[in-house]
């Protein structure tokens, strides 16, 4: 008997540890890495991140023995169905493809994380708990690791044999890390910090809420370092909302004061150490990202025009493979980013209406359950965190075009509804 608990055990951690070797494989493996044994997309080296990922779920459905059918899951069915409708999309826009390998690769990436939403729904409240405390500890290593990668870009990049040009001023850049761009970096702070302030307020050990503490302290400090305008805005928000709406019986001044004490430190530290006055750049400048943004997306909504019902296609025309000197397309004699850096935009182009309404009915699916969790403050955290993502949406296409993040989205959103679903 001893024994056949010892391997329900054994297989129970082994799930869990699944799940965080995803959601860690994400955020910390280079890369040069994630390019290893990935499919080459028109002679361009992608992510495996695709196999990977599609292999852990197969294991994780094999440990847990996933069946679609199971009482469990039929409370995921609404989930199941609209994965469903947007296979039935993507079919049905690959008629308009010019790129076959374009087209899959593009698909992959946008269905392949969502698998990792229905596995998560098994597991156990003592999973979740830990899950809970790497997604803490992972923000607190990576804020760090990008305030300093931030002052210290030309040593990093030189440590890995790149080479960097010397008249150039980096004391301070924007650089890219093993999650992608700056952009996607400070939106999964922006996705995290929520979760950070329910720690710090709600949990019993005070270690736990020192870490939560320190977590707050550098990913707001991080975000501001990282420059995206819409970050910066989206983690006011956020801050602002825990401190005047997020309740807290015990200590609720004790907690606010030391909230103020640390977000006047961090104001202090980043504003003397850093330059931030990009975050201050008018939109009106021509030569702006913001110009070239809203261009890119004027773009996409004439694709939309051409293409109303289905889309024009996964990939045809924002094309998810390519290289720095391909970074602009023409349609119609208009020119554009070929990433329209807007998730609504990217939607309408490539799957139409039927496919905007689809994602607005999986997001309101979300809303109502998060906001149907019975702890009230874990309650407004999840929706929180689901807001956060939306409104960083408005300039980042990323749960599209970046597996990586889409991952973390993924896993974020299947801890909820595993609250949801378990009470």
């Amino acid at each position: 008997m001893n024994k056949l608990n010892d391997n329900v055990n054994k297989r129970h951690y082994f799930f869990t540890y699944l799940i965080c070797f995803v959601f860690l494989y994400a955020l910390f493996v280079p890369s040069r890495i994630k390019s290893l044994l990935s499919f080459n997309v028109e002679e361009i080296s992608t992510t495996n991140e695709i196999w990977i990922v599609l292999l852990v779920y197969v294991l994780l459905s094999l440990i847990r023995k996933f069946d679609i059918s199971s009482p469990l899951q039929n409370k995921n069915k609404p989930f199941l169905i609209i994965i469903y409708t947007y296979i039935l999309i993507i079919i049905v826009g690959g008629f308009n493809i010019v790129s076959i390998s374009q087209y899959i690769y593009a698909s992959l990436l946008f269905l392949t994380p969502l698998l990792i939403f229905f596995t998560i729904s098994y597991c156990s409240c003592k999973d979740i708990r830990l899950l809970l405390k790497v997604f803490i500890v992972a923000c607190l290593i990576y804020s760090i690791f990008s305030i300093v990668l931030s002052m210290s870009y030309t040593f990093f990049v030189g440590l890995i044999g790149d080479y960097l040009d010397q008249h150039h001023n980096y004391s301070q850049f924007r650089a890219n890390t093993m999650l992608g761009s700056s952009i996607t970096v400070s939106y999964y702070f922006n996705m995290t910090l929520p979760l950070c302030f329910y720690m710090f307020y709600n949990s019993k050990e005070k270690k736990w809420r020192t870490i939560s503490a320190l977590t707050i302290s550098t990913n707001i400090a991080a975000t501001f370092i990282l420059l995206s305008r819409a970050a910066v805005l989206c983690t006011i928000f956020i801050v602002l909302f825990n401190i005047f709406f997020m309740k807290n019986n015990k200590n609720k001044f004790k907690a606010r004061l030391i909230l103020a004490l640390l977000l006047l430190l961090v104001s202090i530290f980043t504003i003397k150490n850093y330059d931030l006055s990009r975050l201050a750049l008018g939109i009106n400048r021509v030569e702006s990202s913001v110009a070239l943004r809203l261009t890119s997306g004027k773009l996409g909504l004439h694709i939309f025009t051409k293409y109303p019902f289905w889309g024009s296609g996964m990939g045809r025309y924002f094309k998810r493979a390519y290289t720095d000197n391909a970074r602009y397309i023409i349609v119609d004699g208009m020119t554009g980013l070929i990433d329209p850096h807007n998730m609504y935009i990217l939607i309408l182009s490539e799957m139409g209406m039927i496919g905007f309404i689809v994602t607005m009915v999986m997001f309101l699916l979300l809303f109502n359950r998060f906001l149907r969790i019975k702890e009230k403050a874990l309650s407004k955290t999840a929706c929180l965190t689901l807001f956060a993502f939306l409104l960083d949406a408005m300039g980042g296409s990323h749960l599209f075009i970046s597996i990586s993040f889409s991952t973390l989205f993924w896993t974020y959103m299947g801890v909820f509804n595993n609250i949801y679903l378990k009470g």
